[in-house]
């Protein structure tokens, strides 16, 4: 008598295995796509809690009723914001693996306290405001600080 599998356990058992596959695969990738976004969400978070810390020890630099407009890459210079890496880019966007380096950072005064929000398009607005959960400032300065 012979040992081992017939072709039909083989293929059963390949079978199996495919269905699994089938089934693990797109839920490992929406797993993954979402740990992204939650890394995304939490380095927007740090970066605006950041400049708000920079605006704050710097407040003379900040005027009423005006923003001043400044790139991460820029806060990363005054220390504001630590480097994920030494190299170029500083700080990638966890989604799309694009630099973050040169997006911009506003900040304003309002009441003696410095405030920052993100710079953004709208698409990511909505983004940010249900998935990430950052309290966006719906009235904020128009108007640039020379």
């Amino acid at each position: 008598m012979k040992k081992g599998f017939t072709l039909v356990e083989l293929l059963a058992v390949i079978v199996i295995l495919a269905l699994l596959a089938v089934i693990a695969v797109p839920s490992a990738f929406g797993i993954s796509e979402s740990i992204k976004e939650k890394m995304y969400c939490e380095k927007i978070s740090m970066i605006l809690s950041s400049a708000k810390t920079w605006g704050n020890e710097h407040s003379s630099r900040l005027k009423s009723n005006c923003y001043l407009e400044t790139s991460i890459k820029a806060l990363i210079d005054e220390g504001a914001i630590k480097k994920e890496n030494d190299n170029a880019p500083y700080i990638t966007n966890p989604v799309t693996g694009e630099s973050m380096d040169e997006k911009k950072v506003f900040l304003y005064l309002k009441n003696k306290r410095a405030y920052a929000f993100y710079d953004f398009n709208s698409e990511s607005l909505e983004k940010l405001r249900t998935v990430c959960e950052i309290e966006v400032p719906d009235t904020r300065p128009t108007t640039k600080c020379n």
